[in-house]
């Protein structure tokens, strides 16, 4: 009995040997530990934190190294520095072009005369005395003036600047501005266009219509405050292949008043406020300066009206660009004559917009000193100072008018024209130092003044 019960109790201690024992000792084994709460809940919060991490690395990665492989896969063209060649007035067709030379008809028919009979001679003079010009000539002619303009309008464009706004009940709307832009000059990489500042807005979208319907986006590249002109970029990309090749930057010619007085012009863009508009005539005067600071460009005038808001170029008959419109010249006694700014002093000012240069501002108006007033008046050469600008850095570093300009960081200054084209070699925000005789008691006395210079231009980058 005992050795029974000693065997039971062996059972009982043994799990191998008891299968209820068995079972309550497996059921002791896989009982689960109690979730620690906190420990879960910090390994979620790591886990979370760590994605965020992972998912802005990845984000700023994508961000920073997109242009990179971008730029490497589809490399943009790099913009070529803009060089501008002045057309001389030679290249032009000039008035005398258009008629026959007395002294060239002898001389021709003196040749004539000894090839031929005189019979011949005499029958040829007899036609070109008989013939009398007809309509058809009339029509000819001009259908002639309107294949040049209409050749001319592959280098305009429709500038249209959208801007956003609200009105006096918070409602929203758009306004838009349009005015006909210039394409001056192609870098390689960019149409670069010209166009008055004053149309446009860099607040909104502006968009470029070419003269086929293609419509661009484009950005200003560069703004002059001295003139209100400025130059937008279209980049090669956003031009189809068909509109590129069948555009070209307008050549520029000559607007020297020997050159261009008295010659047949024509004016396109939107001389009378509509766009692609046509206006035929000539150019009346082109020796008027618009006094402008720092500047010496001219005003071409015509026998032409237009639209106090025109806008466009000049181009004379053989499609070159003289006078780039410009109505805010105009004076009160002919507001409606269509005027445009020489495209000869202008060419300097392209080309710095083009390529991104700021220019130097002093603020100061002048002429030049003429030779006859040097020598009865013995005054000085160089550039005489009619005024500065209001709080302008020549007027606050003391230049006065009557002051005479005779050189400019020790470069010599002969004439008005000289100091504008040394100011041009300064850097924008550069110290100058000019070189004054101003009139004293007896004589002139030289003056040395150092100002720090200011930009006129702004950049739209």
């Amino acid at each position: 009995m005992e050795d029974n019960k000693e065997k039971q109790d062996d059972v009982r201690l043994d799990p191998e040997k008891s299968p209820i024992a068995r079972a309550d000792f497996m059921r002791e084994k896989i009982k689960q530990r109690p979730i620690n709460k906190k420990k879960l809940l910090r390994r979620t919060l790591i886990t979370v934190t760590m994605a965020v991490v992972f998912g802005a690395v990845s984000c700023l990665t994508f961000v920073f190294l997109s242009p990179v492989i971008n730029n490497k896969l589809y490399p943009e063209e790099t913009p070529a520095p803009v060089a501008l060649t002045e057309e001389t007035v030679d290249d032009e067709m000039q008035p005398e072009d258009m008629y026959a030379d007395d002294s060239a008809i002898a001389a021709e028919a003196a040749s004539v005369a000894i090839d031929m009979a005189s019979s011949e001679l005499s029958r040829m003079q007899k036609e070109m005395t008989s013939h009398q010009a007809d309509s058809t000539d009339y029509l000819d002619m001009y259908a002639s003036l309107k294949s040049v303009a209409t050749n001319a309008e592959k280098s305009l464009v429709t500038v249209t600047s959208t801007t956003s706004d609200t009105n006096w009940i918070n409602n929203p709307y758009e306004s838009e501005g349009q005015t006909s832009g210039v394409i001056v000059a192609d870098n390689g990489a960019e149409y670069l266009i010209l166009v008055q500042t004053g149309a446009i807005s860099d607040q909104g979208s502006i968009q470029v219509t070419f003269f086929d319907g293609t419509e661009s986006s484009s950005r200003i590249k560069m703004s002059d405050q001295v003139t209100g002109l400025s130059i937008l970029a279209v980049k090669y990309k956003d031009v189809p292949e068909t509109t590129r090749s069948n555009i070209s930057a307008a050549p520029l010619g000559s607007s020297k008043t020997g050159g261009v007085t008295g010659t047949p012009v024509i004016a396109v863009g939107s001389p009378i406020g509509t766009q692609g508009s046509i206006s035929y005539g000539f150019v009346t005067s082109a020796n008027s300066s618009l006094n402008l600071a720092d500047s010496n460009y001219m005003l071409l005038t015509t026998d032409m009206n237009g639209s106090t808001n025109a806008s466009g170029a000049i181009i004379n008959l053989s499609g070159s660009v003289v006078g780039i419109i410009d109505m805010k010249y105009n004076n009160s006694a002919m507001p409606y004559v269509l005027s445009a700014v020489g495209i000869t002093e202008l060419r300097a000012l392209i080309e710095d917009l083009s390529n991104g240069k700021g220019r130097a501002y002093l603020g100061i108006h002048g002429q030049t000193v003429p030779k006859d007033v040097q020598e009865s008046a013995a005054v000085p050469a160089g550039a005489y100072v009619t005024r500065t600008d209001m709080d302008s850095p020549a007027m606050l570093a003391g230049v006065q008018s009557g002051d005479i300009i005779t050189a400019v960081n020790g470069e010599e200054v002969l004439g008005f024209d000289t100091f504008v084209s040394r100011l041009r070699e300064v850097k924008a925000g550069n110290e100058v130092t000019l070189t004054l005789m101003r009139q004293a008691a007896e004589g002139y006395a030289e003056l040395t003044i150092d100002i720090g210079s200011e930009t006129t231009s702004d950049s739209g980058e």
